[in-house]
């Protein structure tokens, strides 16, 4: 081997090194920037649930619209419903997808927010995160302690205009997307997006309804 050619390969695993820690630190800024977001959300929502009175609320009362802009300002709307619709979305036109977007919003809103009143002071702790190759993407995982047992709940989340949003949620392994994806798919498998939209409006009425009873009682 001439010296030459060492110097060369020298110079060239020097590089190779060089970039290997870049992208080394690049991940680690993309994990700790998703990180500190989520934590940031989680926080905000934590500190206004403590400090609201949870047993009369209901889905008109002004905490839950306060909780409804915190999680929508952490949740991208956009990548959760086209990956819940699949390869459809395409097919939806912007109205549609608008149409869609506020529909299932609905219905997180009155499935999910109903369970508001069974917070107990709970706490989320972030254990760590992974992100993909090219640290577009990071899955935050964290653990929730709920009736003495610590439940696994990740958040995978992206960039999105230099902001770190969450677009599925894992709860014991469990993808929320992939969950809806399936229900959608057989839907749009013999409907249009049109008929989609009226079943996710109808549903959320359903559920509202269903609410109101068990409340009256």
């Amino acid at each position: 081997m001439t010296k030459t050619y060492k110097r060369l390969l020298s110079s060239v695993t020097c590089i190779f090194i060089l970039i290997l820690c870049l992208i080394s630190t690049a991940f680690a800024d993309a994990e700790h920037d998703a990180e500190e977001a989520l934590r940031h959300a989680v926080n905000e929502i934590s500190y206004t649930l403590k400090n609201a009175s949870l047993q009369n609320v209901n889905e008109d009362s002004a905490v839950i619209a306060d909780l409804e802009k915190m999680i929508l300002n952490i949740f991208s709307m956009e990548e959760f419903s086209m990956r819940t619709v699949g390869r459809k979305w395409h097919s939806f036109t912007p109205t549609q997808k608008a149409k869609f977007k506020d529909a299932f919003i609905e219905l997180l809103k009155v499935t999910y927010f109903k369970h508001v009143r069974e917070y107990d002071g709970q706490n989320l702790a972030i254990l760590g995160s992974r992100s993909n190759k090219g640290g577009t993407k990071v899955e935050v995982r964290t653990s929730v302690n709920y009736k003495n047992e610590d439940v696994p709940v990740n958040y995978r989340m992206l960039d999105e205009n230099g902001k770190w949003m969450v677009y599925d949620v894992l709860v014991e392994g469990v993808s929320l997307v992939k969950n809806y994806r399936i229900q959608f798919k057989e839907l749009l498998r013999k409907g249009t997006p049109e008929e989609l939209i009226a079943k996710l409006q109808e549903k959320a009425q359903r559920v509202r309804q269903q609410q109101a009873t068990v409340d009256t009682k």
